[in-house]
């Protein structure tokens, strides 16, 4: 039986937290370990934790809100150099249904090209979670399991021996594109990511949304400034320079067009954030770090 550690990354949702401990901690296919990265949760996180004495359970409290890019990135290190054969990666809003680690462990026995498997990720009422659909790499609709080029870090499963090759998240991301960046990394590795829809977790988010700036609160507008930097790096090499900079300038341009309607301070707040993200994105260039 391979030795799997789930890598869950928490901040200020203790309730949420709960229920995903106990789902993790009752699958079919039992996790051999957890790693929690609490991001310095004032909601009673870090006091519910260390009551835990289950010894399979190992916590990681930071000072400081790190980001769930450096989150996902320490819980990662430090299940490989934990000699586990693979990480099963989600955030603390994920709630896995009790077969869901099975059925990605099998899609990855069954694929020895695997570079990682994803299940099907649902929002409350069924329907597929608008913010965690897939890259698909083709349009073989009737695969059993379809191939993708880029997933989200919502029940991400990656063996170790992906991770020591192509190294780890860049904890400089700090929140956004940090999943699609690392999933796309492995598949131009020359690795396959697989669509598992009969492994089933629950993304209970407060409503069904993609992370788009049409549909974003003036609260999120800080966000978009890693949106835009994060974006522009983890897609520099995919054209030459030139063409780079004009399609996100194009980008930067729609984006601004989309917040006109938006009220006049929210509008500045969101119009702020792009500028800085496109012009650090320049030269924003983060250190890989490897195993």
């Amino acid at each position: 039986m391979k030795k799997i550690t789930a890598v869950i990354v928490t901040y200020n949702r203790l309730a949420l937290l709960k229920e995903c401990l106990q789902a993790v901690q009752s699958q079919t296919y039992a996790v051999s370990a957890v790693v929690i990265i609490n991001n310095a949760s004032t909601d009673g996180t870090r006091e519910y934790l260390d009551t835990l004495s289950d010894k399979t359970i190992l916590v990681k409290h930071c000072e400081k809100n790190m980001g769930g890019a450096w989150g996902f990135a320490e819980g990662i290190a430090t299940a490989a150099r934990q000699d586990a054969d693979a990480v099963w990666i989600m955030d603390d809003d994920t709630v896995p249904t009790a077969d869901a680690l099975r059925h990605l462990v099998e899609a990855w026995q069954e694929h020895p090209d695997a570079g990682f498997t994803y299940s099907r990720v649902e929002w409350t009422d069924g329907t597929e979670h608008k913010m965690n659909i897939p890259g698909y790499a083709g349009h073989d609709e009737g695969a059993q399991h379809r191939i993708l080029r880029s997933a989200s870090f919502v029940s991400l499963f990656v063996p170790c021996a992906i991770v020591r090759e192509v190294g780890l998240p860049y904890r400089d991301f700090f929140i956004w594109v940090d999943d699609a960046e690392y999933t796309s990394r492995i598949f131009k590795a020359g690795h396959k990511g697989y669509q598992v829809n009969e492994s089933i977790v629950l993304h209970k988010t407060a409503a069904n949304y993609g992370a788009s700036i049409k549909n974003a609160t003036p609260d999120a507008a800080w966000k978009f400034y890693y949106y835009m930097r994060n974006g522009m790096f983890a897609s520099r090499d995919e054209q030459p320079w030139l063409c780079w900079f004009f399609r996100h300038l194009n980008h930067l341009r729609l984006d601004l067009h989309r917040i006109k309607a938006l009220p006049p301070d929210a509008r500045k707040a969101f119009r702020r954030n792009l500028w800085r993200g496109f012009v650090d994105g320049l030269t924003f260039r983060p250190p890989l770090e490897r195993l």
